[in-house]
């Protein structure tokens, strides 16, 4: 393979499948463990499976999976590939894996990870038409022997566990809507996709743009978590929406997972877990372990007691579950994710996938500026998927410390984006 085949597929030229309404169908779901149904689609270059996983081996793995066609599958339909992995390490010789992703001959994306992780890729329809099966082909080049770092008899190529795959089809609705947003489209703070010019006074210019003052419009998003900065942009604007997720952090994987399982089981009071943080006055936070949520309960030391808590946030996290639930049937609300440290476009898929197939949902994922992308721009990559610039966010050691007017501009450009997509004023 030549070297420049292994870069990275950038977002931004992810072809578009349409303007209109994007559906996601779950295609085939491979489990990796001793009892799954792995066997059917493993070619080259795997280990033996074990309970939960099977490693993948050597420079290379191949799995075979026949290409889904019917009827039903349009010649504009595309795929998503995610795969729940975690890598082979050993700090400080071997920190990350590296993987590149062909499918049918065509590299799709490539990916380094330090860290279990959920990463997707994007296959486009011709690369699938073309052909009577899919032939994916993980190269992992930092393979390693357990045993040149502990002593262990382990002497296979390790690259990484594999627990499941998934195969998505993006099935895109008619484009017959009085307003579309093709991928591309941006709105900014200055001149926009409406030439309007910039405005002095913030308020009015959001005003003027979505008919919301800054409260109503924070309350049409909902964070998905990391930490609580969101949370707190509501509460600066006088918005206090109930948010399962408005003041917690979890992980990604843990995100996806709740959001596949309806969050079930959250909120059984042998799981919910208050501790006392901080410096005098000391606050209790709660710590959820079946979701692995960790959150602010805004109670210090001496007002309540343990049993007390954790009865209290047990009931409240049951009750904001359901809450939860019927917001992402319903598609109304904008689901923020954001994290301080850096996201890979292949870590969005996985939570866009999730999303997307509980209902018409728009995920928000917000980044630091980068180049040709202003502050507060936002700018759609797929439908039903758009990505916020922000100036900077909140420093760790000060979670008040955010940037209030970026925010606003980035909503209020979110919300204008999701309204054309979705044919509203």
């Amino acid at each position: 393979m030549k070297q420049n085949e292994c870069a990275a597929v950038s977002v931004y030229r992810w072809p578009s499948i349409g303007s209109g309404r994007m559906t996601v169908i779950l295609e085939r779901a491979i489990d990796f463990g001793a009892t799954g149904n792995s066997q059917t689609y493993l070619s080259d270059g795997w280990a033996q499976a074990e309970p939960a996983f099977t490693w993948a081996i050597g420079a290379e793995s191949q799995l075979c999976i026949p290409a889904p066609m019917d009827a039903d599958h349009a010649a504009t339909d595309e795929y998503i590939l995610t795969l729940d992995l975690v890598p082979f390490v050993h700090a400080p010789d071997l920190i990350a894996q590296r993987l590149i992703v062909s499918v049918n001959g065509t590299v799709v994306g490539s990916s380094s990870f330090a860290r279990s992780t959920l990463l997707g890729y994007r296959i486009p329809a011709a690369s699938v038409r073309q052909a009577g099966q899919l032939t994916i082909v993980l190269q992992h080049p930092d393979a390693a022997r357990p045993s040149d770092f502990t002593a262990t008899e382990d002497n296979r190529l390790l690259a990484f566990s594999l627990a499941e795959a998934r195969l998505y089809r993006l099935s895109a609705g008619p484009a017959d809507r009085p307003w579309h947003t093709p991928p591309g489209t941006m709105m900014d703070w200055g001149g926009d996709i409406f030439g309007m010019p910039q405005r002095g006074d913030l308020a009015q210019w959001t005003m003027d743009r979505t008919k919301l003052d800054f409260a109503q419009l924070a309350e049409q998003f909902e964070s998905l978590g990391e930490n609580c900065e969101f949370g707190l942009v509501q509460r600066r604007t006088g918005a206090e929406p109930l948010g399962l997720l408005r003041f917690s952090s979890t992980f990604m994987r843990s995100l996806i997972r709740g959001l596949d399982t309806d969050f079930e089981g959250l909120g059984e009071s042998e799981d919910v877990e208050p501790y006392l943080s901080g410096d005098a006055p000391r606050e209790y936070m709660v710590h959820e372990k079946k979701f692995g949520l960790v959150y602010h309960s805004f109670i210090y030391e001496g007002q309540r007691s343990i049993w007390l808590i954790r009865e209290q946030e047990a009931a409240r996290l049951k009750y904001l579950r359901r809450e939860f639930v019927d917001e992402l049937a319903d598609g109304e609300k904008i689901f923020i994710y954001k994290r301080n440290a850096p996201v890979t476009d292949e870590e969005v898929l996985p939570l866009l996938m999730a999303l997307r197939r509980r209902g018409d949902n728009t995920l928000l994922w917000v980044v630091p500026t980068e180049r040709n992308r202003p502050p507060g721009t936002v700018e759609v990559l797929m439908p039903g998927l758009l990505k916020g610039y922000m100036d900077r966010f909140a420093p760790e050691n000060n979670a008040y410390g955010f940037s209030f007017d970026n925010w606003m501009k980035v909503c209020t450009n979110a919300l204008a984006l999701t309204r054309l997509a979705k044919g509203r004023s």
